[in-house]
Parts: C-alpha cells; structure tokens; sequence
C-alpha cells in the first residue's frame, strides 16, 4: 500500500507541474518574449516634414548590433503601421538603417569601418529602382527611441543609435531624406512667333538610353551613412543597370502654349547623377501641332517632332530643378508657306 500511495503522490505532484506549466504558457499568448520584443513604428518625419502614408507605403528595416545583424523586416501600412519580425531585446544598444519603399528591390547593408563596426556607420545598397518613378524613394537618416505615451521630439540627423527599453517602450520615430531628385517641366513659345503662330503640345516623353540594347534600364543605388551625418553630395551613389527607360508628362493632349511659362503635367523623380553626363543619356520628345492665330485655330502643321538632349546642371537628392522648353521659330520670313513652318525646341536650365 505504501508503494501505491508513493506512486499516486508521484503522478498528483507531476500533474501539478503539467498544470503549471500550461498555465505559464497560456499567459503568454498574444504577448512579446520579454527578450524579443517587437519594435513599434510611431512616426517618420521626411526631410523635416510630417509624412502621411498611404496604402502600400513599406519601410525596409536592418537592426545591428555594433558587430553585426540582430533582426531585419519591414514596416507596412494599410490602416496603422505593421511590423513584420523587426526586433530588440530590452536595454540593449542597437543602430538602425533602412529605406522607403521596401517594394520587391534586393537590398544589403554592410559596415565600413574596421571591426565591423555598425556604431559608426553603414553602406546601405538597393539594387534595381527604377529610373523614373513618382514613388518618394528615401533613406533613413535619423532614429529616435520613444515610449507608447510619451510625444515625438525633434530627431536629430546622422543619430542611427537606438538603445532599448522594457517591452512596452520600443516605440521608434524616424527621419527620412530623399535618394532622388526631381524633374519638373514647363513649356513657352517665343513671344515674337507666338503673335504669328499657335503652338499645340500634344505629348511630351523623357527617355533615358544608353544605347547598349533595349533591355528595360534600372539603377542600383549605394548610399553612404555614418555617425553624426545625413546625407551630402558625395554620400549616395548610382550606378545603372540596363539600357533603356521612358516617362511620359503628357500623352493626347491639346495645351496650347503662349508666351508664359506653363507647366506639363507631374514632375518625375530620378537619379540626380544621369543629367550629370551633359544629357549624353536623356532626351526629350515632343509632339505638337502648329496652328494659325484665327478663330478657327487652323492646323497648318500637324503632329510635329522634336527632340533634344536633356542638360541639367546642379541636379540634386532632395530638390526640384525645373528646366524650361522654348519654342521658337526658324524662318519667320517664309511663315506664309506652311510646309516650311518649322519651329525649333529649345531647353534652358
């Protein structure tokens, strides 16, 4: 009977701890490991602007320790920002580098000094961008660690050091710069030609050519990051892929131009260093009728073509350079043959 009573006690004892241990783990349902917490997104800051995402915006995220990877995900978001296994144990010193948009680009982050020393900064590189885009392509440029309650403060640029706090303090502001430049254009007839004739701009398309085949052209991009330091002149790098890209302003359209500027359609973003090369890659193509100044607006020449080499100097990440196509006339004195009405297409900086 003792040795029954033994072995009932024995097997009451273990059911216990089976019990225990159960409820342990059902306690944790839901709930961060204590030494793996998710990392929370509060806000991002662009270029000292609130940014409002939409959407389909993603945040690529790497987390390194001083010598080397801790955790790596994105950001998404549809309604509110969702994490996607970007993690941090508590108390722990971290440095955070990343881009927007994730998208489908292939991306790498290598540290540059000796050690491999993340704490003094990264090489953060994204392969295949695309040449033109309206998506606001950007790399982290500061961080900043904020509890779930406490308010965004101003972040300081070139801080890429994070250093944790308890499960629920892990909340993240990040401050963002522009990788790309952008390119606005406007059109104007010269005023003399203008009092004799009407120009009708029907569509206007920038394409990039290397002349090497017809393969779609993309760009890889390096970008530069180190402690206490944004982003300069010299801290990104572009290096293209690919032979040939487009990007239409205007497509079937009928703006008749006068003597004032007039701007054609959304300005495109693009790698600032490929107007760098005296526009040896970058035409623009126009189409566009040449009409009478009557009331009838007669087409004395239809669906004329024009195309120049684009040169843009002082074309830069961040900034909006907008370049001016003029219009102007060849051989006024011969305006009453029609065939030989032939404008030129200027561009000016």
């Amino acid at each position: 009977m003792r040795h029954i009573g033994w072995w009932l006690s024995s097997m009451l004892m273990l059911l216990l701890l089976m019990m225990v241990s159960c409820s342990q783990d059902s306690s944790n349902d839901g709930i961060d490991e204590p030494q793996n917490n998710l990392l929370r997104l509060s806000s991002v800051t662009r270029s000292n602007r609130a940014f409002t995402p939409s959407e389909g915006n993603s945040i690529k995220m790497y987390v390194m320790t001083k010598n080397g990877p801790y955790s790596e995900g994105t950001f998404n978001f549809t309604t509110s920002w969702a994490n996607s296994n970007i993690r941090v144990k508590e108390h722990e010193q971290y440095y955070m580098y990343g881009f927007m948009p994730a998208g489908s680009y292939t991306s790498s982050i290598s540290a540059t000094e000796v050690n491999n020393d993340y704490s003094r900064g990264a090489d953060l590189t994204v392969n295949g961008l695309p040449i033109f885009t309206s998506k606001d392509i950007c790399a982290i440029v500061g961080v900043q660690r904020i509890s779930a309650t406490s308010e965004a403060t101003n972040i300081v640029e070139g801080n890429y050091g994070y250093l944790s706090g308890l499960s629920n303090e892990n909340y993240v502001n990040l401050l963002m710069d522009h990788l790309y430049g952008e390119l606005a254009l406007q059109f104007k007839v010269d005023a003399d030609y203008h009092a004799l004739r009407h120009i009708k701009l029907k569509s206007v398309t920038l394409k990039y050519d290397n002349g090497q085949g017809d393969a779609a052209a993309n760009v890889n991009v390096t970008v530069r990051l180190r402690d206490g330091y944004g982003l300069g002149q010299s801290s990104v790098a572009y290096t293209p892929t690919g032979n040939k890209a487009s990007h239409t302003f205007l497509e079937n359209g009928s703006t008749v131009l006068n003597s004032n500027a007039t701007a054609i359609g959304s300005g495109v973003k693009c790698p600032p260093s490929l107007f760098d090369q005296a526009g040896t890659y970058m035409t623009l193509t126009c189409t566009y009728d040449v009409c009478s100044t009557d009331n009838a607006n007669t087409v004395i020449r239809a669906n004329c073509t024009a195309s120049n080499k684009v040169r843009v100097s002082g074309m830069e990440h961040g900034k909006t350079n907008t370049v001016t196509v003029t219009i102007a006339p060849t051989y006024l004195y011969v305006l009453t043959d029609p065939d030989l009405d032939n404008p030129t297409i200027y561009i000016g900086g």
